[in-house]
């Protein structure tokens, strides 16, 4: 049952990952040759003026589109699980969410460039023309990348939706009935219970989600493509960038490598910190 998954782990992922680690090392253009140049790529990365903003631009990135999915995902799980009587109305709000999930992005990109078009037929330009009379606004040149943050934190929540949910309805109603007797409010009921059923979840989806959107590039690409003036690219898109629109193979290889490191400093940190030996572990 679980040797395809092994077979694309531990077969797939650790040849592509050395693929690309050879490749940075290398010239390699459209051409397809393999010349070796040494660290003449990770020299030229390190060199690179705009690399500066891009590291500024994946952290405020990947932080702030980390704490809208939990935040917002913890807040639907939440509210659709415990303070909607009617089950079936709470599964139903859980399924309009998991659609962006299961949608092509593509199709979300166009849904979020429509609405934040730059001429006055632009959702939010009509918008704000018809009840305060503004003039049309290029939303996606002036606010880039909080409109990818928007873009990535909300379409992206569904995931924490779903865990979350799963992890609320597991816990003991008992634990609930004790703590309303008690004349526990509310947020108390939220803070001293149901956060601290939530801690191995969490951490997953702290980990998992940072993770992820570290190198993640496709909703930037189809919204904003990186700019305007690198303002909102990221990491991973200036690797991609670097290899498939210049066609400097080895160049946007030694881009993606130098990440490799950050990637390995945070799942150590996350590790250590958050106990993740216990979570893998069942918590034994």
């Amino acid at each position: 049952m679980l040797a395809p998954f092994m077979f694309n782990q531990y077969v797939i992922f650790i040849a592509t990952a050395a693929l690309v680690i050879l490749i940075s090392f290398t010239g390699m253009d459209s051409a397809f040759r393999w010349n070796f140049r040494g660290l003449l790529n990770f020299r030229k990365a390190l060199n690179d003026p705009a690399l500066g903003m891009v590291a500024v631009n994946t952290v405020v990135f990947t932080v702030c589109t980390m704490l809208i999915k939990m935040a917002w995902g913890f807040v639907i799980a939440l509210t659709t699980t415990l303070y909607m009587r009617s089950q079936r109305a709470g599964v139903f709000f859980r399924m309009i969410w998991l659609l962006p999930r299961i949608s092509p992005t593509v199709v979300e990109a166009m849904l979020w460039t429509w609405v934040f078009s730059s001429s006055e037929y632009g959702v939010l330009n009509s918008v704000m023309h018809l009840l305060y009379g503004w003039e049309p606004v290029p939303w996606l040149t002036q606010y880039p990348l909080l409109l990818n943050i928007l873009l990535a934190g909300i379409m992206g929540s569904s995931f924490t939706m779903v865990v979350l949910s799963s992890a609320i309805q597991s816990i003991n109603k008992s634990y609930f009935y004790v703590a309303k007797v008690d004349g526990a409010s509310e947020m108390a009921i939220i803070k001293d219970l149901v956060i601290p059923f939530l801690k191995w979840p969490l951490t997953f989806l702290v980990i998992w989600q940072g993770l992820s959107m570290l190198t993640s590039y496709e909703t930037i690409l189809l919204l904003t493509d990186g700019g305007p003036m690198y303002r909102s690219e990221t990491w991973a898109l200036h690797a991609f960038h670097k290899a498939f629109s210049t066609l400097d193979f080895g160049y946007g290889s030694a881009i993606s490598v130098l990440l490799l490191p950050v990637i390995a400093v945070v799942v150590v940190f996350s590790y250590r910190m958050f106990g993740f030996n216990k979570l893998m572990g069942g918590g034994k």
